[in-house]
Formats: structure tokens, sequence, C-alpha cells
């Protein structure tokens, strides 16, 4: 007989009693089901202390599952047996017979129990890292139900559903449904958090999203592109992608047809680019020659994109020269005339780097940028004026650049600027000055 199935009994004397007694009775129903879970606590404890060193058998395997599935099984006893399916699912021969019942463990996801949760998060991990148990694993769908629980209270939770969600895109035919049900922006959502952004960077997700990028489909590669450039946020997700030779690819999708793709691709190498450890990677002269030519794009997303990463690739002298070279400048000076905020303040920032470098700096200060940066000081825009102010300050480390300034008349604006109620802005126009008052031709002193 099953273990939970139980023979009809005969009418009770005492519920006969009871119907007709009105007075107070104990519930006999409310008395058997604590003790139901505890037998049956007990009767696994036993099975799995007799199972200890024999591989698992369909038979067992089937006891296990009309444990998980019962309703009047205690949680703690149905983590008991997730836990010892768990280390059984470590080995390829004996994970096999655990596939078997994946849809127990599915239904399972969706416990109430956060411990019941996590072990089966595990136990679908440990499946997915069989090539032989990950095609059982995937045809279950539990793609949807894994991204939900990375937004899980638990942070426990969060860290199992990840590696499953790793785990199940080891190869191609697990990290497509993953992407088509939505993982880039889980992971987005996840890296921005304090609590599960280690999590995510823990898996080493990189190298298998710089894989899905010549993927065949667009969706895929429209998904992945926008995963890589969240995790090249952090710079242990950064490492990983660089090696995959993540960039190469990047490069080649930056002339997609698709705009996605493209800004995508923008944000990804401008994210690898952040770091000083990874820039190298980024910085060739094809590279930046196509992210410059973007800066002209008909689409301002792709605009935003591109400016982001000529801005960063722009932080150091061996990204800044091929970016002049580009005629990138001219664009630059262009784009300050966006009607596109964000656009605006890469396009003062990419300006302001590439005028940091002294054998740049003659190239920025030919295009004269002074009069449309400090038209966005004038127009009073809270969210570009501390972008464009540090512009000028960096344009004033050159007589050039300062007297361009001058000439377009910001000593006007000091006044203003000085009394401004953000403190960014009031230590800007004090740099300012103090970089106009070290050329003495132009010094607001004489």
């Amino acid at each position: 007989m099953p273990p939970l199935t139980r023979q009809r009994m005969p009418q009770s004397l005492h519920s006969e009693w009871s119907r007709s007694y009105l007075g107070v009775t104990i519930s006999i129903h409310a008395l058997a089901k604590p003790l139901m879970k505890l037998m049956y606590h007990r009767a696994v404890l036993d099975l799995i202390k007799q199972q200890q060193g024999i591989p698992p058998s369909a038979e067992t395997m089937q006891i296990y599952e009309s444990y998980l599935v019962s309703k009047y099984v205690a949680e703690t006893t149905k983590v008991l047996i997730l836990r010892e399916l768990e280390d059984r699912a470590r080995v390829e021969a004996e994970a096999r017979v655990v596939a078997h019942f994946l849809l127990a463990y599915d239904m399972l996801l969706d416990s109430a129990d956060v411990t019941v949760r996590r072990w089966t998060c595990w136990i679908l991990a440990a499946l997915a890292f069989h090539s032989s148990t990950r095609g059982a694993v995937v045809a279950v769908h539990p793609c949807a139900r894994l991204l939900a629980l990375s937004g899980d209270a638990d942070v426990n939770v969060v860290k199992a559903a990840c590696y499953a969600v790793s785990q199940i895109s080891r190869d191609q035919d697990g990290a497509t449904p993953l992407v088509e049900a939505g993982a880039p922006q889980f992971l987005k959502q996840l890296l921005e958090s304090q609590d599960t952004d280690a999590a995510v960077v823990a898996v080493q997700p990189g190298a298998r999203l710089a894989a899905l990028l010549s993927d065949g489909n667009l969706k895929v590669v429209k998904g992945a592109c926008f995963a890589v450039s969240q995790i090249s946020r952090n710079l242990d997700g950064a490492i990983p992608v660089v090696e995959a030779r993540a960039p190469e690819i990047l490069n080649r999708l930056l002339e997609s047809q698709d705009r996605d793709v493209r800004g995508h691709s923008c944000w990804a190498l401008g994210q690898l680019a952040v770091h000083s450890s990874t820039r190298a990677a980024v910085v060739t002269v094809q590279l930046v020659a196509r992210l410059v030519a973007l800066l002209s794009n008909a689409d301002v997303k792709v605009v935003r994109g591109a400016c982001f990463a000529v801005s960063q690739i722009s932080r150091n002298l061996d990204g800044a020269t091929p970016v002049v070279e580009a005629r990138a400048p001219e664009f630059l000076k262009q784009l300050l005339e966006s009607q596109d905020t964000d656009v605006q303040r890469h396009a003062c920032w990419a300006l302001g780097r590439l005028a940091l470098h002294s054998s740049t700096q003659t190239a920025v200060v030919a295009v004269q940028p002074s009069a449309p940066l400090l038209a966005l000081l004038r127009d009073g825009n809270t969210k570009i004026m501390t972008d464009a102010c540090y512009a000028l300050v960096i344009l004033a480390l050159s007589q050039a650049g300062a007297r361009d300034l001058t000439q377009a008349g910001v000593l006007d604006l000091v006044p203003e600027l000085i009394k401004s109620r953000q403190l960014h802005m009031r230590r800007f126009t004090c740099l300012l000055l103090a970089q106009l008052a070290r050329h003495n031709r132009i010094s607001p002193m004489t």
C-alpha cells in the first residue's frame, strides 16, 4: 500500500457521541493531523537511513514524490527529502533517476515555505549541471518561476535561484528560454540591489552571455546585449565578459540593423570601458571609429549609448587619441544642442575628458565648444548644469581654452553661478575662476 493512502475506517462511536453532545468536545481530526505529520517525518527519516549507500530506485523515488506533493506532510519533512535528493543529484548516474520526477520539484517552486523554495532551486541546479539531465529540467519550463524567485524577499532563495538559472544556461537550449522569459531584465534589477548583486556575479554568467551574442535568434541577441551591459557594470562581471572576447562580437553588432542591438552594444562597451583593467579590450581603432560614427545616428537611444561609450573610452590617453582621430569633438559639440538631456550630459563629460589630456586638448578647443556649453548654463536645467560646468573647468586648464571661454562670455555668468543652491555648481565655479586666474592675459583680476 502506498504510504499516503488510507483504508476506509468504520464509523467512529466517538463521532456519533460528539454529534449528539452539545458541550465542549475535542476534535479528533485536529489531533490527528499533527500526529500524521510526525509519523510521516519519522518514516522519511527511516527511509533515508535505509537508502544510505544504495542507488535510488524508481520505487523509492515514487515514495519521495508522494510525500513531496502531499498537503499532509510537514514542510520540514519535505526539506529533508529535498536535501537528500539534491545530494543524490550531484552524481550524474543518480541524477537521471532523480530527474524522473521533475514535475513535483516544479510545483514546489511556488511553495509558501522559504526553505522548500530554496532547496528546490538547488535540486534543479544540480540536475541542470549535468548535460544528460539538463534537457529534462528545461522541458518542465521552470525558467519563468526561477526568474521570479530571483526577486524573492529571502536572499538565500535569490542565490539558489540565480545558481539554478546559471546552470540551465550552460548551453543554448537552456539559455534561449531564459532570455525569452525576460532574464536580462531580472538581471538588471538584481545588479541594482546591494542585497543581490553579489549573488548574480558569483555565478559568473559573463561567458555564457557572451556566447549568446552570436545566437541566430535576434530576440536572444538583443537580450544578451542588454544583459552583458548590466553584468559589466561590476568589475567581477566585466572580466569574464572580456575573457570570452565579447568586445569583438559587440564591435560587429554596432553595425546591426536592429537599433536595440546597436544601442545595447554601445552601453555594454561603455560599461567595459569604465573599468581601467578592461578598458584596453575596448580601445581599437575600428571599434572607436564605429562608435564615433554612431554619434550622428538618427535614433536617439543609439546616440545616447554611443555618447556614453565615447565618454568612458576617453578616460585615458590610449582611448582619447583614437576618439579625437575619428573627429569626435565635432560631433560632440553638435550633441550639446541635442533635445535629449542624457545625450547632452554624456557629451559634456566626453569633451571634458578629451580636454584633460594635453595631446588631445587642442582638438577640443579647436571646435570652440564654449558657446554651446555656456548656453546649457543659461538654460538653467539643473540636470545638465553641473556636467557643463565640469567641461568648462577642464577647458580652462589650457590658455587657448580659457581665452575661448572668456570670449564666449563666461565671466558674465559667474555672479549667478557662485550663488547657486547646488554645492557642486558653487565648487566648479570656484575652480573655474581659479583656472582662469592662472592665465595672466585673461585673468578676471586684471
